[in-house]
């Protein structure tokens, strides 16, 4: 009986996890929308679709797509690209590090700096390796460090209203 009452509460526990897992990467996708419309880039990086390309984390990918399919940033549709490697990130405008490829971002910082690209990464701390944005959580709440410094070095334009929602980092 009592292994039984254990595995039941490991199951629900594990179904719990799961849940919140997929709300992150929920919410993670619902905040890379958001900074599309926050974020000006340049004349010359204009395209007819606004490009962001996933680096490592195809649950957060998968929530995109689903954005992308019913939203658009500003007048341009969204188009989501996975890529596997430093070395397959093509041009973008947004580009997202997954935390399990964290160790990539001063080589993917490296590869990007002179283009017109916001880079965003899913672990903390990493805005001093190169990434204008990168998530932490906070009291069990999903936010942002932010260096607006180093975004405008992308020549790209950041809103206040962006800045003040997440913590500048310098």
């Amino acid at each position: 009986m009592r292994k039984s009452i254990l595995l039941i509460c490991v199951l629900c526990l594990g179904a719990l996890l799961s849940e919140m897992k997929g709300q992150t990467a929920t919410f993670k996708a619902l905040f890379l929308y958001n900074f599309t419309k926050n974020i000006d880039w340049p004349a010359e990086a204009n395209g007819s679709d606004l490009v962001i390309t996933i680096l490592g984390d195809d649950d957060v990918s998968a929530e995109l797509e689903k954005i992308a399919k019913v939203k658009k940033a500003g007048n341009k549709s969204i188009k989501i690209v996975q890529a596997r490697s430093v070395k397959e990130v093509g041009d973008s405008h947004i580009v997202f590090l997954g935390a399990a490829k964290s160790a990539l971002m001063q080589t993917l910082s490296y590869e990007q700096q002179d283009k017109p690209v916001l880079l965003v990464a899913d672990k903390g701390g990493l805005c001093k390796q190169g990434a204008g944005i990168s998530f932490v959580t906070v009291s069990g709440k999903l936010r942002y460090e932010i260096c607006p410094a180093l975004i405008e070095s992308h020549n790209l334009k950041v809103t206040q209203k962006i800045i003040s929602l997440g913590i500048e980092v310098q």
